[in-house]
């Protein structure tokens, strides 16, 4: 069956700043040295010889993502969201789409920010996907923690090891202690995001677990796939009046949770979710003394462990601390302890203020 991947690429990615901003999020970032998460998110998929690929972004990235696109030389659609409505929307938007286009594939879904370490490892997990999901199964991929995560959601497995496993229940993002007994216990995989079905299976789900969501996707199911891909004013404002209707929903609480017939691939190749600065280091070789920066020529580290550089110009030396992350962009710069990457978010906010 024709497999097709669909990359998330929407968000704003308000943790990463100020390298990411509104005008130029992470996405579109080099953050390893390797070309950009998207640029890299795409080209890893190339093993699985996808025919096209179609990738879920704002109006205002449109032509962004159409250069990483072409940088990587594989066809491509994008499809622009009017408004951010999480990853229900752009799930839904583009099986409508895929269903115009080609009828019945395979969907690869997944976000633009993930790092993989290995990835003949990553593409043999999805070639196991990929035969589950021709079966009729929503699968996803789960990730063997490492030490307990506050920052994830988790998924409980009810057979331990299987190679394909059965999902019990899937878990918000627990506290401390809660991760401890999850990471002993051996049941629970972080949540990747990452998901594999077929077309018809996941419009199924939809019409049985979101049927008030679907049907107002119904104005779009009724154009042709050159419509839906063309974003003409008639078009777009059939778009817009869609998005204006929708909740926000992810695809986990409004699909996943709710049906029976989910599969989890347990994965272990050297995932990353890049949704924080301290999340970087693992992409990044450490020095003797644990200190990281994708230029090192930029950075300077005398008697200090476990800092982070980040810059887009600027030189910066760091004397005598540990565990600090400092990122410069443009005429920002942010000096945070590592410990407090999740609350970039409140400076964002602050400055939007300001």
């Amino acid at each position: 069956m024709n497999v097709i991947p669909v990359i998330m690429a929407g968000g704003a990615g308000t943790r990463l700043w100020p390298m990411s901003r509104d005008e130029r999020p992470k996405q579109f970032l080099d953050l390893s040295g390797g070309g950009s998460l998207l640029e890299e998110t795409i080209k890893r998929l190339f093993p699985l010889s996808p025919k096209s690929l179609v990738v879920a972004t704002s109006k205002k990235y449109e032509n962004l993502t159409k250069d990483e696109i072409e940088k990587c030389g594989m066809p491509g659609v994008v499809l622009c969201e009017p408004r951010p409505r999480n990853t229900a929307a752009a799930v839904l938007y583009s099986a409508i789409y895929l269903h115009r286009l080609v009828g019945d594939a395979v969907m690869v879904v997944l976000p633009a920010d993930h790092y993989i370490r290995k990835n003949d490892v990553f593409v043999e997990v999805l070639k196991t996907g990929i035969a589950e999901a021709e079966k009729g199964s929503l699968v996803t991929i789960g990730i063997r923690p490492t030490y307990p995560e506050t920052g994830y959601g988790y998924i409980k497995a009810l057979e331990k090891g299987a190679r394909v496993a059965r999902v019990d229940r899937f878990v918000e993002k627990p506290d401390i202690d809660r991760a401890r007994q999850y990471l002993a216990s051996g049941d629970y995989y972080w949540n990747s995001g990452i998901f594999l079905w077929k077309i018809s299976s996941i419009m199924d789900a939809f019409r049985k677990q979101m049927p008030d969501f679907f049907a107002k996707f119904g104005p779009l199911a009724g154009l042709g796939a050159a419509e839906i891909e063309g974003d003409s004013e008639k078009v777009w404002e059939i778009k817009k009046g869609i998005f204006d209707q929708i909740d926000s929903v992810s695809i986990d609480y409004g699909i996943m949770e709710k049906s029976e017939n989910v599969s989890m691939i347990p994965g272990d190749f050297g995932w990353a979710d890049l949704g924080s600065w301290k999340s970087i280091d693992d992409i990044l070789s450490p020095d003797g003394g644990g200190n990281r920066s994708p230029r090192p020529e930029n950075a300077i580290f005398v008697d200090s462990s476990g800092c982070s550089v980040f810059t887009e110009e600027a030189r910066v030396s760091i004397v005598g601390l540990s565990d600090i992350v400092v990122v410069q962009a443009g005429k920002e710069i942010m000096v945070i302890r590592k410990d407090s990457s999740q609350d970039v978010r409140k400076v964002v906010d602050i400055v939007r203020k300001k």
